[in-house]
């Protein structure tokens, strides 16, 4: 019985896997992807996500056709059914859950904690009682949710933050990836480091409505998972400079 089960079960990924081939979605993209700090890197993003469903395409034997559209008509697109799903930051709320069918996170945005290089921070009881800088309310709260017992600083200046952790007169900030990355690449290489993954779920996902196209978000977690594995996903990053 229990081999049976198995065999139905198999045959019925086969058959959803098979029923996407050949279909051709349209896909909503605002280049600039506002409201994600993307810290200038907005082109190469566009760039990298365009080539990313290529890739998945090739994956999963499905075409993509790209709609560019102002950010602020994005979600006004896919609600009058000019396309089939759209690339944006949205993030899957309880509230907008009831809405939106949301893929996984194709590039992470969020905030990560940034250090000295040689600084050693392998769990959050190595945080308790350090000084961390932060640009805002919302970064505070989540500082203090994730790693209790910090110190908080306010900064409206990142370089001058940086410049506090090369002197070592704080001990990290808090910072939305891209502009940490950024900061890292140019004026601060070598001096410090992204010591975390991102510590909430900001980033850059597919959408559908909720009752529509729930194939294609499947085809695309599919297919990402697959980059992901055969190492094609990291090569894209590295050659879009995202990593």
């Amino acid at each position: 019985m229990l081999k049976r089960v198995c065999t139905f079960l198999l045959l019925a990924i086969v058959l959803v896997s098979c029923g996407a081939r050949g279909k051709t979605y349209k896909i909503g993209i605002d280049p600039s992807f506002y409201p994600a700090q993307l810290g200038g890197k907005e082109p190469n993003v566009y760039a990298f996500s365009k080539e990313l469903l290529r890739a998945i395409s090739h994956e999963e034997g499905v075409f993509f056709e790209t709609v560019t559209m102002a950010w602020d008509n994005l979600i006004y697109g896919l609600k009058g059914k000019q396309y089939d799903g759209m690339l944006s930051s949205v993030t899957p709320r309880v509230n907008l859950q009831k809405t939106y069918t949301f893929s996984e996170i194709f590039i992470h945005t969020g905030p990560v904690l940034v250090v000295k290089k040689g600084m050693k921070v392998s769990s959050v009881s190595h945080l308790k009682g350090k000084e961390i800088g932060v640009e805002s309310m919302n970064q505070e709260a989540l500082l203090i949710d994730k790693y209790p017992g910090v110190n908080v600083h306010y900064y409206y200046s990142i370089p001058e933050a940086f410049d506090d952790i090369v002197t070592e007169q704080i001990d990290g900030i808090l910072i939305d990836y891209f502009q940490a990355a950024g900061y890292i690449r140019n004026l601060y290489y070598g001096q410090v480091k992204i010591a975390t993954a991102p510590l909430n779920d900001a980033g850059l996902r597919l959408l559908t409505l909720n009752g529509d196209n729930k194939e294609l978000v499947e085809v695309f977690n599919r297919g990402l998972d697959k980059l992901r594995d055969n190492g094609t996903y990291e090569k894209l990053l590295k050659k879009w400079e995202l990593n």
